[in-house]
């Protein structure tokens, strides 16, 4: 709750909303999450209250224009069975540090620009719809950015989850992988594709033509550079058999 929202609500000045919110706040019904944004807390919470119900309606508004993404939606879509700690969130948001903390749950924030965040639709959150990357969305992303998934590894896994689910739509996976805008995208999912899909056909002969100049790492935050394979310019430096907690 925004104190403007709660102005239009109460049909009050916005002072006179901002009072009236701070004595809710007094008397435990709701916590301030930060200036002027107001967390509504469940009649069950009491006055010993402060968590959050749902982490990702409080990442809607903490860091509007924002989408769930990484591995939150990875999890969210099944793609994966890797339990991470804190709610992965992309905003176009200025944004002071990589994690934050509100209410006893964690975010972990990457910045994106406003038009790469705004093309992402939402879905039914319960009675609230909240933006999140889809399936193909969330690995293309990856496949930009490994460590949104927490690793080549667990792109790799997610790929074939992927592949193994009726929602398998390479030439969906295609389209956005081409909407992130990434050259190095396309090699990882070439190779990707070739190494644990089979060499899944319509995927390797468009990132074949669609692979960006240069060389860059597989994993890129493994260090070491491994080997090359100048098929796809890129530094083979961890390996995809390996298990995740593996080093």
């Amino acid at each position: 709750m925004t104190t403007t929202r709660a102005a239009a609500l109460l049909r009050q000045s916005p002072a006179e909303a901002s009072a009236t919110l701070a004595r809710l706040m007094r008397q435990g019904w709701l916590v301030r999450v930060r200036r002027g944004l107001y967390l509504v807390l469940p009649l069950e919470a009491g006055h010993e209250g402060g968590t959050v119900e749902d982490p990702w309606i409080l990442a809607r508004e903490v860091y509007a224009p924002c989408y769930i993404g990484g591995w939150t939606a990875a999890e969210h879509w099944g793609l994966t069975e890797q339990v991470f700690r804190s709610t992965f969130v992309v905003t176009a948001a200025a944004i002071r540090h990589a994690t934050e903390t509100f209410l006893g749950t964690e975010f972990h924030l990457v910045r994106a620009k406003k038009s790469r965040v705004e093309n992402v639709r939402p879905i039914w959150r319960g009675r609230e719809r909240i933006a999140v990357s889809d399936r193909e969305r969330t690995i293309a992303d990856a496949l930009a950015s490994p460590d949104w998934v927490g690793g080549i590894r667990h792109l790799a896994q997610m790929l074939r989850s992927y592949r193994s689910t009726k929602d398998w739509n390479p030439n969906r996976l295609l389209e956005r992988v081409g909407e992130v805008r990434s050259g190095a995208a396309f090699k990882r999912l070439g190779y990707l594709a070739e190494i644990v899909l089979s060499a899944e056909s319509v995927l390797v002969d468009a990132a074949l033509a669609r692979r960006s100049a240069g060389v860059v790492k597989l994993d890129p935050a493994v260090a070491g550079r491994g080997r090359l394979t100048k098929r796809w310019g890129l530094w083979v430096n961890a390996r995809l058999d390996a298990s995740p907690s593996d080093t």
